[in-house]
């Protein structure tokens, strides 16, 4: 084995760290640009359907929780509702399943308990997610105090579409849009309140005969619509609540 003199080894060990951490930093960002654009997270919008000791808000009692991953000018962001306010926060990936989500600012409604003690507990456990995994329509976010957060895929629609809840009618009633006589929707909000004639589709929605519905939809405005359409767009996102009934002769 040749002597190297102190000098020499030194030089060459520097000259090996050097060589190393050059391939490093070369190898690093490209494996961190393709994870962060993890498809599967950014297809969805994810809505939380079981987390340990809390009671998830949805419909009756709260809007529902919902997380949007979007990559914007190379940077992750996440935003969507923590119950009742809106938030975003920057968000990336550090590997494969590894996740860190940074402190997010929301809007500032005030809101009536429990909501608020909800989201501030909510927010405060995403600065937590460390892991997350996606197995078909379901996504877990795991955090470090080994607490796991279910979420479910729904239809990824534009960042302003508003969540509303209709009932929707066992039966279409004669409309006329334009020249044309046809059928709509008969809808309303609350379910005391008369019906109203929606004059546009719902997309995504299939009704089965003599069936009333609850829908949860979104609505989206219509930019530059036609002068006989609707300037506001709805879609599925699911059905609440279905129930039997008799046609009126």
């Amino acid at each position: 084995m040749p002597n190297l003199s102190a000098h020499t080894f030194a030089r060459n060990l520097t000259l090996t760290l050097a060589a190393s951490a050059a391939l490093a930093a070369c190898a690093g960002p490209a494996q961190e640009r393709k994870i962060a654009d993890d498809p599967q997270l950014m297809s969805s919008r994810w809505e939380l359907t079981n987390w340990p000791n809390h009671v998830i808000p949805n419909g009756d009692n709260g809007d529902p929780v919902i997380l949007n991953f979007s990559n914007e000018k190379g940077e992750g962001r996440v935003s969507g509702r923590a119950w009742c306010n809106q938030f975003t926060a920057p968000f990336s990936l550090r590997g494969p399943g590894r996740m860190t989500i940074v402190e997010a600012v929301t809007t500032r409604m005030a809101c009536p308990e429990p909501a608020m003690h909800f989201e501030a507990d909510f927010l405060e456990k995403l600065q937590a997610v460390n892991n997350y995994t996606i197995t078909g329509k379901t996504l877990e976010l795991d955090t470090l105090d080994g607490k796991v957060m279910k979420f479910r895929a729904r239809e990824k629609v534009g960042a302003t579409a508003k969540i509303k809840f209709v009932y929707v009618a066992a039966e279409k009633a004669p409309c006329s849009t334009g020249v044309m006589q046809t059928t709509c929707y008969q809808v309303r909000e609350d379910k005391k309140a008369p019906w109203q004639l929606w004059y546009g589709d719902i997309r995504g929605f299939k009704p089965e005969p003599g069936v009333q519905y609850r829908l949860r939809i979104l609505e989206e405005e219509v930019p530059h619509p036609p002068a006989d359409a609707s300037a506001v767009k709805w879609t599925l996102d699911i059905i609440v609540e279905q129930e039997l009934v008799e046609y009126q002769k």
